[in-house]
């Protein structure tokens, strides 16, 4: 499973500075600057899976700061919707078998990102994956300061600013606007265990220590899977499944609730919305691998899962998500 962090951009006008573009003299609106965002992605597509310049300003070991570039790859481009990969820089450790000191190499992980163009979504989703970016925000910011620098948007008068997703209201209330009128349903459902010190007063937060305890791990998950229609895995009516997750929300553990069609939604304290999908319909859509709906028309499930993903209700609230410049340069994430 690939989870997702999701993000708006949208376009501001900062001033007046030029309201016609030198490029081709048509008036600047926010419309017109993501059709050219889009434009640019698929013709870097179409040069055969070349990626954009993207690049930060990193401190080194001494606290100088240099340049830095980030290879990536755009692997498709379909629909208005652009898959990349895109790598990091970093250093890990190995043993040659002919040394006695370990040596470092680079090391290059990649997260998958997907940029929605298409009018009424502009959206980033960012792969979570720790192992590529610790942080989701500083991949966002990258693509942001290439827009920036590719079509100088200072000289325009505009700005492109991005909000991150986050949860609103109770676990409830998501599955409600998920599963109302029979449109969705709860397939899954995941509780991730860290290790800490137990609430006496909460049985079920004693019960999840106890079992990391009993198995001397740090953390782990647990998952609870149903295949049968008439069976809720999340029945608010049902008293015990209430009080339960009531007990696990009150001791701030994170639950990623996995539904039938709209992938998986994480859920916790102030928690991002983070959106799952399984991982070789992501390969399919850099493949262009193609498959039928219901109704035999031609769709790929990655654009499927955005159309049920993008539609704004009352569990989503948003916050900025740009990091502010520190003397003209954007602070590390």
């Amino acid at each position: 499973m690939a989870n997702f962090f999701f993000y708006r951009y949208h376009f501001v006008q900062t001033g007046d500075k030029n309201l016609f573009s030198k490029e081709d003299n048509e008036k600047v609106t926010g419309e017109y600057l993501n059709m050219k965002f889009a434009d640019d992605l698929r013709g870097k597509s179409s040069a055969g899976n070349h990626g954009i310049n993207l690049y930060g300003f990193k401190p080194d070991r001494s606290g100088v700061e240099s340049s830095e570039s980030y290879v990536n790859e755009i692997r498709r481009f379909a629909d208005g919707v652009v898959m990349l990969q895109v790598r990091n820089n970093k250093r890990k450790k190995f043993m040659p078998v002919d040394k006695v000191e370990a040596q470092e190499v680079g090391h290059y992980p990649y997260c998958w990102v997907i940029v929605d163009t298409r009018p009424g979504s502009q959206a980033i989703l960012v792969q979570q994956k720790k192992e590529a970016f610790q942080n989701p925000d500083a991949v966002v910011s990258l693509i942001v300061d290439y827009f920036h620098r590719e079509f100088d948007l200072p000289s325009l008068g505009w700005d492109m600013r991005v909000q991150k997703r986050f949860c609103k209201g109770s676990i409830w209330d998501i599955v409600k606007l998920r599963t109302g009128s029979g449109q969705d349903r709860v397939k899954t459902l995941v509780v991730k265990i860290d290790g800490k010190r137990a609430n006496p007063k909460n049985e079920v937060d004693r019960l999840m220590q106890l079992i990391l305890k009993n198995f001397s791990a740090n953390e782990g998950e647990l998952k609870l899977m149903s295949d049968d229609d008439a069976k809720r895995l999340l029945d608010h009516n049902q008293e015990n499944v209430r009080n339960t997750v009531n007990l696990l929300i009150e001791s701030d553990y994170r639950m990623r609730i996995g539904f039938e069609r709209s992938g998986s939604v994480e859920y916790g304290h102030d928690a991002e919305s983070i959106y799952g999908i399984d991982d070789q319909c992501c390969v399919e859509f850099e493949n262009g691998e193609m498959h039928f709906d219901e109704d035999g028309k031609p769709m790929m499930h990655v654009i499927r899962w955005l159309d049920a993903i993008m539609p704004e209700d009352d569990s989503h609230v948003y916050m900025l998500s740009e990091k502010r410049r520190k003397h003209g340069r954007k602070v590390k994430a």
